[in-house]
């Protein structure tokens, strides 16, 4: 979990902060540098200090180029800011890149690929053109780089500790025969930014006399079946023309194909590939525990409390106009200011468990999410270690408290627990090596939540027999390549 010192720091500034209207993106950054020696004064509630970068206080890079290939548009935007503009994400882009730059005596030099699922550098790798010190692609476009061999391994980088909390901890998850040969984390805000959670509108709630669920969710008991039991309340067709209609009936839950369905697997605690012990990808996705929450899940987003949005945001506009007690949503379209016309009052929470015994809430985030890679031409592994984590270090510091900030900068989620409930979606963030590497791996399994609101005349259980083992045999036929490697 994002560390508490983080949490009252931005609790802090919040309160000091003028008020913004609704969606604005202009609140200052009032973060402040320390140095790779200083801890943070403020501390987690069990008194432990945020972490400090271990690395020499020396080091002098003598001016070297740092070459960044980044995808476009929104994407180029998580790691380029040219100058300080009064935005607070970019401008916490902006200085963590300068104190990078200042402390290690280098300069980054950002190119911009031709588009967003982009292998821009692959073929420039292959002929052992040393062109990008990093390459940065969309999650499923890394592992076209990792099955041309043309990755280094992220265990082998120098100066690089995975164990810190500024690199995801669950990122290992898509570590194949042993060699991690794509990473992310604190870096940029990408995977905060493709994680969801859910939204629950509080008047509604409160005409219903419902707890909001913040207290469960601090307690770990946040569930599916009280989640399901919440939003069950809410069904009526307003306009009485004996039809539920998005656009005119009041429903208890919104969801599109890409958020909930896939999440009601990872709720579980469970995955599709899981990685044993020798390294190897194992298909994991079929357990009772899975089958039954499915089995829930279809149910609820089939009745009449539930809307399955096959396609664009209509579940999200009726959320906004107060027709819709909860639905899923994308940490990023909170951040961009998706409501920022709602006239609704809400509330953050992460996505419930599927039941008390699953150790965290976890998250599932967008396979468009960036993944970093550095190209086996890299010449220089313990200076481009020394680069990375750094970036990520003041990543940590800068990049997530804006982030942060701009999230909750909506008038309508200031509110005590709103970091708080943050902090459990950041903390539970899911790599899965079938969802990311579906070509390789997930096959026609890639994603069964889709597929099952696609197909509601298929069960979970029919959709895993028909493609089991067409996906076992595809794992043992990419891992030929990963094998000898």
């Amino acid at each position: 979990m994002l560390k508490r010192a983080t949490t009252l720091i931005l609790l802090a500034a919040l309160l000091i902060s003028t008020i913004a209207s609704c969606g604005s993106n202009d609140t200052p950054n009032d973060n402040k540098d320390s140095s790779d020696t200083e801890t943070n004064d403020s501390t987690s509630a069990d008194t432990t200090p945020m972490e400090t970068l271990d690395l020499p206080s020396d080091l002098n890079y003598d001016g070297y180029t740092f070459r960044i290939l980044s995808r476009p548009d929104g994407r180029l935007d998580e790691i380029l800011a040219e100058t300080e503009t009064g935005d607070v994400l970019n401008d916490a882009v902006y200085k963590r890149n300068s104190i990078v730059e200042e402390k290690l005596n280098i300069k980054f030099e950002i190119s911009q690929s031709s588009a967003d699922w982009e292998t821009d550098a692959l073929n420039s790798i292959l002929a052992s053109d040393d062109a990008y010190d990093v390459v940065l692609p969309a999650a499923r476009a890394a592992f076209i780089y990792a099955q041309n061999l043309v990755c280094t391994n992220w265990y082998d980088i120098p100066n690089v500790d995975l164990s810190k909390s500024w690199w995801n901890q669950d990122v290992t998850s898509l570590a194949i025969n042993g060699k991690l040969y794509a990473c992310a984390g604190d870096i940029s805000h990408g995977t905060l930014k493709g994680s969801i959670g859910m939204v629950f509108n509080k008047q509604l709630l409160d005409d219903y006399q419902i707890e909001y669920p913040y207290e469960l969710v601090t307690e770990g008991k946040w569930t599916f079946d009280e989640f399901s039991k919440m939003v069950t309340n809410f069904s009526q067709d307003l306009n009485n023309d004996g039809q539920m209609k998005i656009e005119d009936d009041l429903f208890g839950y919104g969801s599109n194909h890409w958020c909930g369905p896939i999440n009601a697997l990872y709720c579980t605690g469970e995955r599709i590939i899981t990685v044993d012990k020798d390294g190897y990808p194992q298909l994991t996705l079929y357990s009772e525990k899975v089958v039954d929450m499915y089995d829930k899940y279809m149910k609820l987003i089939l009745s009449e409390s539930g809307w399955n949005q096959l396609a664009g945001n209509t579940h999200h506009q009726a959320f906004c106009d107060g027709r819709m007690a909860m639905v899923d949503i994308g940490m990023g379209d909170i951040a961009s200011g998706m409501f920022r016309e709602a006239t609704v009052d809400f509330g953050l929470v992460p996505w419930p468990k599927s039941d008390e015994s699953v150790d965290k809430y976890y998250s599932y985030v967008d396979a468009g999410q960036t993944l970093w890679i550095v190209p086996i031409t890299n010449q220089d592994l313990e200076r481009t270690g020394a680069i990375l984590e750094t970036m990520a270090y003041y990543g940590q510091k800068e990049i997530i408290p804006a982030f942060y900030d701009i999230a909750l900068q909506n008038k309508y989620l200031r509110d005590d627990m709103s970091v708080q409930m943050l902090d459990y979606i950041k903390d539970g963030g899911v790599f899965d090596l079938g969802y990311y590497n579906n070509t390789q791996f997930g096959g026609g399994l890639a994603n069964p939540g889709y597929d099952l609101v696609h197909d509601t005349t298929l069960s979970f259980t029919t959709l895993y027999s028909r493609n089991e083992q067409s996906v076992k045999t595809l794992i043992e036929n990419s891992m030929k390549i990963y094998l000898e490697d």
